[in-house]
């Protein structure tokens, strides 16, 4: 007998087989469903089109220096926003200098998505770092974190990567030029399996369509001193940026309607809010005790992820011990340890974990991320705005002395109304 009929053979209409399938097409226990013809054949989706365009920067058209900004206007002739890519070139470099790991994303102090006057959305360089640590591609985060420490000469050759055991880190020489390109994990950024089925593919965009009556802005801040391998970087440095946008066109009557609606159209985005706090190690304490104030977190939010980064230049090996998340005093899961909340939390949340691994080291940095949900953006996600006290305990374990950093990612939803041509945020 051919193995493709013993599923045939053996079908009796009883137990497990029988309550997930029928040999008949009009079956009265409830909804049958054919794999070879199904909601993938048979729904439509409206019409749209998409290309990946420049969005147009303006005053100083890209050109800045280290502690300038740049601003990008979004054409209000397209009707949705999605995913960014920002290309950061270098000018000035004309002599031999060293990058180390992630050095030309952390020239970047900061990243704003503004709707009209109001920024909707702040972007620190570690919220970028770890929400694509956590939302790419194995793949994708290593030619991430290849191009943004210099691996690529800004005429696309490949620059040679060498690897720091001693620092842990990556290390990117180069006498010339560098460029790279970053995606931006804003709130407009598409999250969903990679090749979904036809049903399952969605939009994360911003609708301009449905509020023509606001300019979209992203604005760009550079560090005022950026450091290339843990020195300052040429004097002569500065940056040439270029931002580009996946621009979406709906068909008129979709355009139409979501104008029309009398009680404006909801539209759940993905949202991060972020704090940071600088500490000092007696160099004795470990791990180290430390607590953050999140009482301004108010997101639909389904994770935390933090990262601790070393501002002292002797502190070697920081990682985090255990966390303990306190909502109005009471504690959310109790104490959870730092291995528990790398790739086993992440993988429960649907998320990745990345490294960047050469033979048996990792030169990435250790992203923690701890669950409020049983899924990324998920419906058991917690509702933080309904808190009034939000206490985040953090036992960190490092060894040299000096100033560290504790930064946590807020990452959740919350929804923004559009209506009579204009978006508000209307509740988290």
């Amino acid at each position: 007998m051919s193995g493709a009929v013993a599923a045939h053979a053996a079908y009796n209409g009883s137990g497990t087989q029988g309550l997930a399938v029928t040999n008949k097409i009009h079956d009265d226990d409830g909804d049958v469903m054919s794999v070879f013809w199904n909601k993938n054949d048979t729904t439509r989706q409206l019409l749209y089109g998409s290309s990946i365009i420049e969005i147009p920067a303006s005053g100083s058209g890209g050109n800045l220096g280290a502690g300038g900004n740049q601003n990008f206007t979004v054409n209000n002739d397209i009707d949705a926003l999605g995913d960014l890519y920002l290309q950061i070139s270098t000018s000035g470099i004309s002599s031999s200098v060293t990058l180390s790991s992630l050095d030309l994303l952390k020239c970047i102090k900061r990243v704003e998505f503004m709707v009209g006057t109001q920024v909707w959305q702040t972007l620190e360089a570690e919220d970028i770092i770890g929400l694509n640590m956590t939302e790419m591609s194995e793949d994708a985060f290593e030619s991430f974190t290849l191009a943004m420490t210099g691996g690529f000469a800004s005429h696309g050759k490949r620059n040679t990567v060498t690897t720091d055991d001693t620092k842990g880190e990556l290390s990117v020489a180069t006498s010339g030029n560098i460029t790279g390109v970053l995606r931006i994990p804003a709130l407009s950024r598409s999250y969903g399996p990679r090749f979904a089925k036809y049903t399952d593919i969605s939009e994360n965009s911003y609708l301009l369509a449905a509020a023509p009556h606001q300019t979209v802005k992203i604005r760009v801040y550079m560090v005022t001193s950026p450091k290339f391998g843990g020195a300052a970087a040429p004097t002569s440095l500065s940056f040439n940026l270029k931002l580009f946008g996946q621009c979406i066109v709906m068909c008129n009557e979709e355009r139409e309607q979501m104008k029309a609606m009398p009680m404006g159209l909801p539209k759940r985005l993905k949202m991060t809010q972020n704090t940071n706090k600088v500490f000092t190690w007696d160099g004795t304490t470990v791990p180290m005790s430390c607590t953050l104030d999140l009482d301004h977190f108010s997101l639909y939010a389904s994770h935390i992820i933090l990262v601790v980064t070393n501002t002292g230049t002797s502190i070697t090996n920081s990682s985090i011990d255990t966390v303990e998340l306190k909502l109005n005093s009471s504690s959310f899961s109790g104490t959870l340890d730092g291995a528990l909340l790398t790739g086993s939390a992440a993988d429960a949340l649907g998320l990745f974990s990345n490294g960047f691994f050469i033979g048996s080291a990792n030169y990435a940095d250790n992203y923690y991320v701890f669950p409020l949900a049983s899924l990324a953006y998920g419906g058991s996600s917690v509702p933080l705005n309904r808190f009034d006290n939000i206490r985040m305990d953090v036992s960190v374990a490092l060894s040299g002395t000096g100033n560290f950093t504790l930064s946590a990612t807020c990452v959740g939803e919350t929804t923004a109304l559009y209506k009579g041509g204009a978006a508000s945020l209307a509740m988290y």
